[in-house]
């Protein structure tokens, strides 16, 4: 497993060495800026998962450094931890109006000063497996929260779902339409899933139209005909208006495979997607928008 990496920005020779020690046995790669200039270089070059930046620095101070950082498409997703020997609330809030993700005084704990760090890569990592049209956890994420049940041997059930001609739609309608469908759709399927899981319920957006959904095996078909129904319900509105023609060949489906991880004798994320892939293969056949249950004699 790869260490997390992170720049630390600090002049001060004894801060710096202090950080780094504190963090290197916490299990972070620690990489050293002495001054505004080369944080800016090494953020860039590195692409660290954060970076500690002290606001008192040589040549272009730790306001600047943010700013710039920010203002920069890709390294504007790094995380700053903006530490400084100001404790007055208006050099808080000037860093971060700067682009500070948050803010430790001096002199601080060095306990405290781990906390932090894990936790704002921990909220960044979260942000970054979001998909951008629903806010919902993304591909990697999906993958992670199977595996851990897996490794866990919990009982559940996961629901797949996906639209049938949903490019035929998008090319009608345009993508900006068809984005309004996908987020509506998410919004739908996190609703109707809470309702029934609870906080135990768990939805994610693979991507394009393609959802996944995990929840307790008792209330997986219960939940998929619900969402095949609150799915049709909706189609109409989706097809109004002058944006695009008002009748097509086939409008919209939703094919869901659910599987019920202890029926399926799942070990992996491999046989879970072999059984998923063939309980999808089924839903497809079917015309109208429509669920299929995977079984242990599925062709």
């Amino acid at each position: 497993m790869l260490l997390k990496k992170i720049v630390v920005a600090e002049d001060d020779d004894a801060i710096a060495h202090l950080v780094a020690a504190a963090l290197g046995d916490a299990g972070f790669l620690c990489l050293r800026a002495h001054d505004g200039e080369e944080a800016i270089s090494l953020v860039r070059r590195e692409a660290p998962d954060l970076l500690i930046l002290d606001v008192m620095m040589p040549h272009v101070d730790g306001l600047e450094v943010a700013k710039r950082l920010k203002a920069d498409v890709l390294a504007s997703r790094i995380p700053i931890l903006m530490l400084t020997s100001l404790s007055a609330v208006d050099d808080r809030v000037k860093g971060l109006d700067a682009g500070a993700d948050d803010y430790l005084s001096k002199p601080f704990d060095l306990r405290e000063l781990a906390a932090r760090v894990k936790a704002l890569i921990r909220s960044a990592k979260r942000e970054r497996e979001r998909n951008p049209t629903t806010n919902l956890p993304g591909s990697t994420a999906v993958e992670d929260h199977v595996n851990l049940l897996l490794k866990q041997k919990a009982e559940y059930a996961l629901l797949y779902l996906d639209i049938d001609h949903f490019e035929v739609y998008a090319d009608a309608y345009g993508f900006r339409k068809a984005d309004d469908v996908i987020a509506e759709l998410g919004g739908l399927i996190l609703e109707r899933s809470r309702a029934y899981g609870g906080g135990d319920a768990f939805v994610g957006h693979v991507g394009g139209d393609d959802f996944v959904v995990v929840v307790g095996p008792e209330e997986a078909e219960e939940l998929a005909q619900d969402l095949v129904d609150a799915f049709d319900t909706r189609v109409p509105r989706w097809y109004s208006g002058d944006t695009g023609p008002q009748q097509m060949a086939k409008r919209m489906t939703l094919s869901i495979a659910v599987v019920d991880a202890k029926t399926a004798k799942a070990e992996s994320a491999d046989d879970l997607a072999r059984v998923l892939a063939q309980a999808k293969r089924a839903s497809k056949k079917r015309e109208e928008s429509n669920y299929v249950v995977w079984k242990p004699d599925a062709t």
